[in-house]
């Protein structure tokens, strides 16, 4: 077990590298505040279990530190208290929402909307213009004549 516990360790090397806690919070998207937990050794502030840990590996993956190792040293200082396992709220975590997926969602139905009603459209206007064709007979236009040089069918004019 080394000299220093586990929170005065993780701050010490964030400090010789002159990173800030926001520095960590905005690379990691851990709330600042689970950062100070684990600096402080506040254990009740931290969501506990695989949350814990997936902070620390992080952390440590950002400060260039053995990932393996620093849980270990986490595992070792927190042996025997309870953690717990309770999933918290993403929020709460300091992690944003990923709304891709539902503006993703939302963009697919209004282009099915949009092409629906396309089809509709110009099926409508296909059909009328088919109708329109059927129950307009085709007009019969006779040749013009002039009532003066038609004959009459004996021969003669009218």
């Amino acid at each position: 077990m080394p000299s220093t516990p586990f929170g005065e360790h993780l701050k010490r090397e964030r400090e010789l590298r002159g990173v800030t806690l926001e520095e960590i919070a905005a690379a990691t998207r851990i709330s600042p505040r689970f950062l100070e937990a684990l600096e402080n050794e506040q254990w009740d502030r931290l969501p506990g279990g695989a949350f814990n840990r997936g902070f620390i590996r992080s952390v440590a993956r950002f400060l260039g530190l053995d990932e393996e190792s620093m849980v270990a040293e986490y595992a070792l200082e927190t042996k025997g208290l309870n953690q717990s396992a309770a999933t918290p709220d993403p929020m709460a975590l300091g992690m944003p929402r990923d709304y891709r997926p539902a503006i993703f969602a939302g963009v697919a139905v209004i282009v099915l909307i949009i092409a629906v009603a396309l089809a509709i459209h110009f099926y409508r206007a296909r059909s009328r213009a088919r109708s329109q064709q059927q129950s307009t007979p085709a007009l019969q236009v006779a040749p013009a004549t002039d009532p003066a040089t038609t004959r009459s069918p004996t021969g003669g004019a009218h």
